[in-house]
């Protein structure tokens, strides 16, 4: 197990632009705001959207796109760094007109709309590196334990 202790940093409201990628434009904001560490949940808005879901055997995430219109019913995640830049892994529920659920890591979504909640990881210490075990890049076992250690 690895445990990252931390306190409580800044804490951003964001209205998210129509017609951007979402997990680009979450990733800017970290790069722009020197996040390096964060909680993240959004709600909203997508035109359009891939959910992955990852083949424990076959180590690949498996792609499927979503057309839109869909609502975020929820988007919850987290920041860390990956190579030194922000990287924002996120797990979407989404649902159509229909009632339809579909989840599944978020690949990417264009935004119709959406408000994110940036929760700062102050003095956290996230880095990702591949993980052989899985196949992922995992928040990395050699990475110090935060604060007070």
């Amino acid at each position: 197990m690895i445990i990252e202790e931390s306190i409580a940093g800044r804490s951003l409201l964001a209205r998210l632009d129509h017609g951007a990628e979402m997990i680009g434009q979450i990733a800017d904001l970290a790069r722009e705001r020197r996040i390096k560490a964060a909680a993240i949940s959004a709600i909203g808005a997508l035109t359009r959207a891939d959910l992955g879901f990852y083949d424990q055997a076959g180590r690949e995430y498996m792609v499927r796109p979503v057309e839109g219109p869909v609502e975020i019913a929820s988007c919850t995640g987290n920041i860390s760094l990956s190579e030194g830049c922000p990287f924002v892994h996120a797990h979407a529920v989404l649902a159509d007109s229909s009632g339809r659920v579909l989840a599944g890591h978020l690949v990417r979504g264009t935004i119709f709309a959406a408000e994110l909640y940036l929760k700062e990881l102050a003095q956290a210490d996230l880095n990702r590196d591949y993980d052989s075990q899985t196949g992922l890049k995992l928040w990395a076992a050699e990475q110090s334990q935060g604060i007070g250690h």
